[in-house]
């Protein structure tokens, strides 16, 4: 991948990142019906009788939920960057371009490997990618070992090569989908010790006095939950995707192999009539 599309790509990561942050930074107050506070405050002279309603928003659940918080809404803004690069990665224009294999399929009849080799482009997509490899095995060994496994297994490796960041790339979603519960359990566990311990240092009179921190225990396992599903499903199609192009890039490999070796073998039997 060249370094002006890894660059529009992050770009394009940067821009999604700061326009999924803006409605976290301008959230509305959410009123949930129901929910008020344990003990309200004595009435006001004002308005007798009347009790305050806690107000609830998304900066005060972040709040609520502790330092856990920060490492789960990292991991959210990762999954966001991953599927960005994900669906611009992942599509058949960077693994088999139809002109590309067009244009080969010309050349492998033709048995022009050398105008085959000039039009590859092994950093910008996987058909490149293998088929250079391929052409260089053959230039240096010979047409004998088209059918060898050795020279499957050079293909094989090629397709590999190119892809082992890209699937490096997708387990990043199973790592994450992984560590989310994880790290709002222990945001779970850490808000119940605190809650215990408040609870026996209060004598368990004021039910306030242990409120935020159970606050937090529910909050990061809320939150855990919340970065891991997206990740799940994200891993699974992600995963899919990937299998399904180099399936492809596979069998245009194929094709072109084959009609290499047809061309060869007809090569080879007009050959001895001239």
């Amino acid at each position: 991948m060249t370094r002006n599309k890894l660059k529009k790509y992050g770009i394009a990561v940067l821009i999604l990142v700061a326009l999924v942050s803006l409605p976290m930074v301008n959230a509305q107050d959410l009123d949930i019906p129901g929910l008020e506070e344990a003990t309200a405050p004595a009435a006001s002279a004002d308005a007798p009788g009347t009790t305050a309603k806690a107000e609830i928003n998304l900066w005060t659940m972040i709040k609520a939920g502790g330092p856990t918080m920060i490492v789960l809404g990292l991991l959210s803004f990762a999954v966001i960057g991953l599927v960005v690069y994900g669906l611009i990665d992942l599509r058949k224009p960077n693994f088999v371009p139809d002109a590309l294999l067009g244009s080969l399929k010309g050349d492998m009849e033709g048995l022009d490997l050398e105008s085959a080799r000039a039009k590859l482009q092994p950093d910008d997509n996987c058909l490149s990618a293998v088929m250079d490899a391929g052409i260089h095995y053959l230039s240096k060994k010979g047409y004998e070992v088209l059918e060898t496994e050795k020279f499957e297994e050079v293909l094989g490796s090629a397709n590999e090569r190119f892809n082992r960041g890209r699937a490096r790339t997708v387990n990043y979603f199973s790592i994450i989908a992984q560590a989310s519960p994880m790290l709002g359990l222990l945001g779970t566990v850490a808000g119940m010790i605190l809650a215990f311990g408040s609870l026996s240092s209060s004598g368990g009179g004021d039910p306030s006095v242990f409120a935020d921190d159970i606050s937090m225990a529910l909050v990061t396992t809320a939150s855990g939950l919340i970065v891991a599903l997206p990740a799940i499903f994200a891993y699974f199609f992600m995963r899919d995707k990937l299998q399904t192009l180099v399936s492809q890039t596979d069998d245009a490999v194929e094709e072109l192999i084959e009609t290499l070796s047809d061309a060869l073998a007809a090569y080879q039997h007009q050959e001895p009539q001239q």
